[in-house]
């Protein structure tokens, strides 16, 4: 049997990762896939972790949780894991973003079927001012409704963001000017949020960078120009759908490296986790087939 570390965050889901993981470890070892359960116990506890299975020998590890639960294991994986370690995802939490782009979606289920079948690929990761992240970064406003959605608990699924959207538009909007500089160019602008993103949905929902692929080595840069209060609520139905790309006030680029300064702070987040809540400046680059992923 192949010996895989199962690291779950049992506050996932509101609650499913500690409900779900007995059931997550026998289908795993139904599958010849030999693991035992390790949970955190408070918030960044799962980068040590990773980063302590892959020191220790695993064959890899299999994170059960969110895409924050995912960010943290990335931080623990990347520059750590030998060459054939293995970076798996079992979906347990809200949104689920980088599952989706592993090809496994809400599905935790098929998420241990393809852990048991071994098929892996190598797939870009990305860092912004030193932390890794999986899925991509976003910083402005879309990063001020991940913070307000953070403090929504009567709400589950995508509806917890439609509310932190209206609350950000009431309590937190503005327009910094930025200067981001990539590899196309230079764009000087009013901006309402930008995004660099590895895969093509963030959010839950959004769909961010329509064209992105999370094994071209690449990260798709997206800039929304200072919108309005209404301008936003228009623009953001086309983010739902990813219609937004070709708007006017858009600019989306292909891009291995990201500066970006500003004239007021932003927020920052990284797979919806707020890395940043006063950034003025940003350095963002792709790491290229940075995770032997399960998909």
């Amino acid at each position: 049997m192949r010996r895989i570390a199962l690291l779950v965050n049992p506050c996932a889901g509101r609650g499913a990762g500690r409900r779900l993981a007995p059931q997550v470890r026998e289908r795993l070892r139904a599958g010849s896939v030999d693991c035992s359960i390790q949970f955190t116990s408070a918030p960044g506890e799962m980068r040590a972790l990773v980063a302590a299975a892959l020191r220790d020998g695993a064959g890899g590890v299999a994170i059960a949780g969110g895409d924050g639960t995912v960010n943290e294991a990335v931080n623990g994986y990347a520059g750590v894991a030998r060459e054939d370690q293995v970076f798996a995802v079992i979906p347990l939490g809200t949104g689920n973003d980088f599952a989706k782009m592993l090809g496994v979606g809400n599905d935790w289920r098929a998420a241990c079927n393809r852990i048991a079948s071994g098929q892996t690929r190598r797939v870009d990761a990305g860092r912004c001012n030193g932390h890794a992240f999986a899925n991509g970064i976003g910083a402005g406003f879309d990063a001020q409704v991940a913070i307000e959605a953070s403090r929504i608990r009567w709400l589950r699924g995508n509806a917890v963001y439609g509310v932190a959207l209206a609350r950000t538009l009431l309590l937190s909007y503005s327009t910094p000017n930025a200067r981001i500089v990539h590899d196309g160019g230079t764009i000087e602008t009013r901006i309402t949020m930008l995004a660099a993103a590895n895969g093509t949905t963030y959010g839950g929902a959004f769909r961010i960078a329509p064209g992105a692929d999370i094994a071209d080595g690449m990260l798709d840069l997206m800039v929304a120009d200072g919108l309005s209060r209404s301008g936003i609520i228009g623009f953001f139905p086309h983010v739902l759908r990813g219609t937004h790309v070709g708007r006017k006030g858009v600019t989306m680029a292909r891009t291995r490296r990201l500066v970006v300064e500003t004239d007021e702070p932003l927020a920052v987040h990284a797979d919806g986790e707020i890395i940043d809540r006063t950034a003025k400046r940003l350095e963002v680059e792709v790491l290229p087939g940075a995770l032997l992923a399960v998909c």
